[in-house]
């Protein structure tokens, strides 16, 4: 038997007048989506545990069955993983577009990787080993600080305060906020004229230890995604990276050559996990039009192609979004997420949808059980 999760990143969503008060994942067409529920059994699953912030990091853990209450160190360290980095302090550093106080864009504008990687280098020259910049994809970069200081700054996710004053986010606490803000405005400085024009660093912690996912389900496992902080969880449990060329981050991504690449890796391996990213970005510009459209293509363009090729007698498939990224706020939310399960289970469930998937076989249920529910339903 052959196993396959699928994360699209944010798709779910609140309900929206504009379109009838219905969720962009409602409003959507979704055929294929649809025929996976129903011929399948749907839950909602809670992948945000109490006291967490609601990140891709702790979500995309906690639905691979990785406590991260046990686990988790910051979001920084395992993108360093995902790029082979290490550094006593670890932080995300995002390029940022900043504009009259506010902050403007956590993606600098849609920075591209080989602009990106221009002004990483730019800021390195400022810099000796003690403060080190690592290029990542796009604005998606880290800062590495080499140096006996205590973690105990508080720090905001630039894509919490889109439009916000980012002074009043800046980073909080002792002797480290002072240098992570010390860094940032001399960024401002640097970048003044440049399509990002400053460093956002949060997310910081030491370099994580993770279970062994083979260990413990006897399954070998591969991991393809768009982003560092996937491919960073892949290899700290233990999986395969499958790299993909093309590949933007956005709606508009190499979708054929994702969705081979899982056709591919199926063939050798017994477990594969597909995650995008674009839809969650179409919900953080607060861009419903996209993000519907987003979701059209995946239905599409993932969801469909693999349903036509893969041997479906032979496969157990799981769905779900890691976490909700309303179109109203921009950011994301604690909320539990549908999932669809395909495999010996069925419900009464037609369509896949947040309300839908409420009715369904498994009702609620504990993020950390969905491997259970995968492997064992």
């Amino acid at each position: 038997m052959k196993y396959l999760l699928l994360i699209p990143d944010g798709m779910a969503d609140w309900p929206i007048k504009k379109i009838g008060n219905k969720t962009p994942l409602e409003y959507a067409d979704t055929p294929n989506l649809d025929s996976l529920a129903k011929d399948g059994a749907c839950g909602i699953a809670k992948t945000v545990s109490e006291g967490f912030e609601p990140g891709s990091d702790v979500a995309n853990m906690t639905i691979l069955g990785i406590d991260p209450r046990k686990y988790y160190t910051g979001r920084g360290p395992i993108e360093a993983l995902a790029i082979g980095v290490e550094g006593k302090l670890v932080f995300r550093c995002n390029l940022v577009y900043v504009e009259d106080g506010l902050m403007k864009d956590h993606s600098g504008r849609k920075i591209g990787n080989e602009d990106g990687k221009k002004l990483i280098n730019l800021l390195n020259s400022e810099f000796n080993e003690r403060i080190r910049f690592v290029a990542g994809k796009s604005y998606r970069n880290l800062l590495i600080i080499n140096e006996d200081i205590k973690n105990d700054a508080r720090t905001t996710p630039p894509h919490d305060i889109l439009g916000e004053p980012y002074g009043e986010y800046l980073p909080k606490g002792g002797e480290l906020a002072v240098l992570l803000n010390e860094l940032i405005e001399k960024s401002k400085k640097l970048l003044e004229s440049e399509k990002a024009n400053m460093i956002w660093p949060w997310g910081g912690g030491e370099m994580p230890s993770f279970p062994s996912f083979k260990k413990k389900w006897n399954l070998s496992g591969v991991m393809i995604s768009e982003v560092d902080l996937l491919q960073g969880i892949g290899k700290a449990t233990g999986f395969r990276i499958v790299e993909v060329d093309g590949i933007t981050g956005y709606i508009d991504t190499n979708y054929r050559g994702l969705s081979r690449a899982v056709l591919s890796s199926l063939k050798t391996s017994d477990f594969v996990v597909l995650h995008t990213e674009g839809i969650d970005e179409a919900g953080h510009e607060g861009n419903l039009d996209k993000k519907i459209e987003g979701i059209e293509l995946y239905d599409e363009k993932i969801v469909g192609y693999l349903l036509d090729r893969l041997d479906i007698e032979e496969t157990r498939l799981m769905l779900l979004p890691d976490h909700p990224t309303p179109i109203v706020r921009r950011t994301h939310v604690a909320e539990p997420v549908p999932f669809v399960y395909y495999g010996k289970k069925r419900d009464d469930v037609k369509v896949f949808s947040e309300k839908a998937c409420r009715k369904g076989l498994f009702r609620q249920i504990d993020g950390l059980k969905l491997m259970d529910v995968l492997f064992s339903a």
